[in-house]
């Protein structure tokens, strides 16, 4: 309970003070940057796990993977994110063409509440905003004169869930978060020249409730290979955005400070299938596909749409394992994956591309009840093409986990 503590102190303090120092281009259009990650075991595994499950890790990717924790068992764990990034383009300085940022990304927790049914609770983002940029604007009315303008925008949309997942037959596990999508981006535009200054702050709050539901289907081929099959869904969600808009003059009065008439914004149906493979309980293949239908929401602005997202995925992993007390208890891991998408934004006619790799090493401590993970992640975004901007990033994700046995009194599960 001391440590728990610890860790919501750690939560508390870097929510209040965490940096908005990475810049990401894309994230201006629709909603911001998705998040793909989960920040949690199958990191290393380039996210992918519709199929993974785990007796000692909450494994996201599919709610039907809670049913998979040890009996009487009770687990948190925390994320961090440090990302570095390198800008190329036709646009970009090259003398300021780095960013860094160190980010809190996911609080958790779970438990195996009876023999069958498991729990899952916790904190993510779902999506982010951050930019800034400069560019010369067109005076209206004017032939040829143009103003500077400075753009910034920050934010995110944050996913609070509660997680159920119940087990039949051995063999099967369906499964359902209920989420609760909350936050705000806010967009700010000074235009200014030596006789003139003029700032738009436009302010959107976001929250809906958002449920996805994870089916798995698991078996024993041979002795020697366990198969697993996995799927999720999420139909169709309202995000319910409310638009506010201030102007203001040189010397701060308000020109202008009314709320905007809202208007509905829809997260799309979407869908995973994923398969995984293990041998001697300690090699483990993996695939994944998710795909998003934005397409068929309808939605663009100045020279980008919305396009149907897809991403494959593939991952590796090697799990050490020593017997103890008549069961198996894992050591350490090692994992590698690949992936491939394209996500949901279309500028200029041009597809924005996402693609990498990551490694990723566990450790269990022997001691303690904690365990420790880090995963290093290389990846290319976007395209220097049509004056656009690629990205360049390496990202290092560190996660904790803090594990117990439940208080059962003396019981135990049958």
């Amino acid at each position: 309970m001391k440590l728990l503590l610890i860790l919501l102190l750690i939560l508390t303090a870097t929510f209040s003070t965490k940096a908005q120092t990475n810049n990401s281009p894309y994230s201006i259009l629709g909603i911001g940057d998705i998040e793909d990650s989960y920040f949690g075991r199958t990191t290393g595994l380039s996210s992918t796990g519709a199929a993974y499950r785990s007796n000692i890790n909450i494994i996201n990717n599919n709610p039907a993977s809670y049913s998979a924790l040890e009996k009487q068992f009770f687990v948190g764990e925390i994320g961090i994110r440090g990302t570095f990034i390198q800008y190329y383009g036709s646009s970009v300085d090259p003398l300021n063409n780095t960013s860094f940022d160190i980010t809190f990304k996911r609080f958790v927790i779970g438990t195996k509440i009876t023999k069958h049914w498991g729990s899952s609770a916790g904190l993510m983002p779902y999506s982010s905003e951050n930019y800034e940029f400069n560019s010369l604007q067109p005076v209206l009315g004017t032939i040829g004169e143009t103003i500077n303008a400075n753009s910034t925008g920050y934010g995110s949309i944050n996913r609070a869930y509660w997680g159920n997942a119940y087990e039949f037959f051995h063999h099967l596990s369906l499964g359902v978060d209920a989420s609760y999508l909350f936050g705000s981006i806010n967009q700010k535009t000074i235009l200014q020249n030596p006789t003139s200054y003029l700032s738009t702050n436009t302010n959107t709050n976001y929250n809906s409730f958002y449920f996805n539901y994870g089916l798995q289907y698991y078996t024993k081929v041979t002795k020697k290979w366990d198969f697993g099959l996995g799927a999720t869904f999420a139909n169709k969600t309202e995000l319910n955005p409310a638009y506010s808009i201030v102007i203001l003059a040189i010397d701060s009065s308000q020109l202008y400070s009314l709320p905007q008439p809202q208007s509905n914004f829809l997260l799309p149906v979407s869908y995973t299938i994923g398969i995984s493979a293990t041998k001697d309980k300690k090699y483990t293949f993996l695939a994944d596909y998710k795909y998003a239908g934005w397409s068929t929401l309808n939605y663009s602005g100045f020279n980008y749409a919305l396009q149907d997202s897809r991403r494959y995925s593939i991952g590796f992993e090697i799990s050490k394992k020593k017997s103890a007390y008549n069961s198996l208890f894992e050591t350490n891991y090692f994992q590698a994956g690949l992936y491939y998408s394209n996500s949901y934004l279309n500028v200029y006619g041009q597809p924005i591309l996402d693609m990498g790799g990551t490694v990723g090493f566990g450790i269990n401590s022997k001691r303690t009840p904690l365990s420790y993970s880090a995963t290093l992640q290389y990846g290319v975004k976007g395209t220097e093409s049509n004056q656009l901007v690629q990205e360049r990033y390496v990202n290092l994700t560190i996660v904790i986990s803090y594990r117990d046995i439940w208080y059962t009194k003396g019981r135990k599960f049958d």
